[in-house]
């Protein structure tokens, strides 16, 4: 079971490696469209940050979107792999986004993450505040292309650098510049080495 996360994709990818000696694939007929759930917890860690949580009950289960890599081990058992990702990236396929807004860019992603017309996200938006506000027009593009079009004009509030990226962990959705992801704790910004 292999779960991928980066800043450079905005939604969580994974795969499953199954070797099948009861023939599933067929009986169960595994088209794509399933939901997989699964608890993962890293031994001796005590709070939920060394927990992945993609139950039904109370968390967020991926959804199978491609299965690859089938072959015969041997008479009887089937190897394939099962490739799952997040609520969100099913939906960004599945959607478009055609709309104008007028507010501060933050604002706008957030809108999109949540509007039941585009991601529709059940997960929280972690955002780092924008310096500037915009007019942009949205031209029938997927949510996360029409949140890489903002984020490619956002400026963060407090530094005035750029480079926002759109990400998902297993915990949250991020909207935030790479100034503040290499910052002391997330809070304090390094001293420049020198100003031109």
């Amino acid at each position: 079971l292999n779960i991928y996360e980066s800043i450079y994709k905005n939604a969580l990818t994974g795969s499953i490696v199954i070797a099948d000696a009861q023939n599933l694939i067929a009986k169960l007929e595994i088209n794509g469209t399933e939901r997989i759930s699964f608890k993962l917890k890293t031994p001796g860690e005590t709070d939920s940050r060394g927990m992945i949580d993609a139950s039904v009950e109370t968390g967020h289960p991926f959804h199978v979107y491609k299965i690859t890599d089938r072959r015969q081990l041997k008479p009887g058992t089937l190897l394939y792999t099962l490739h799952f990702a997040s609520r969100e990236f099913m939906r960004n396929l599945r959607t478009k986004v055609s709309q104008a807004y007028d507010s501060r860019l933050d604002f706008m992603v957030q809108r999109i993450h949540t509007d039941k017309e585009y991601l529709d996200s059940r997960k929280p938006l972690k955002f780092e505040p924008c310096g500037n506000s915009d007019k942009v027009v949205i031209p029938n593009l997927r949510p996360f292309d029409a949140i890489q079009m903002i984020a490619n004009k956002a400026i963060p509030e407090k530094s005035g650098g750029v480079g926002y990226f759109f990400y998902e962990t297993t915990k949250a959705f991020h909207f935030r510049s790479w100034e503040s992801m290499v910052t002391r704790k997330g809070a304090e910004l390094r001293t420049p080495k020198q100003t031109f």
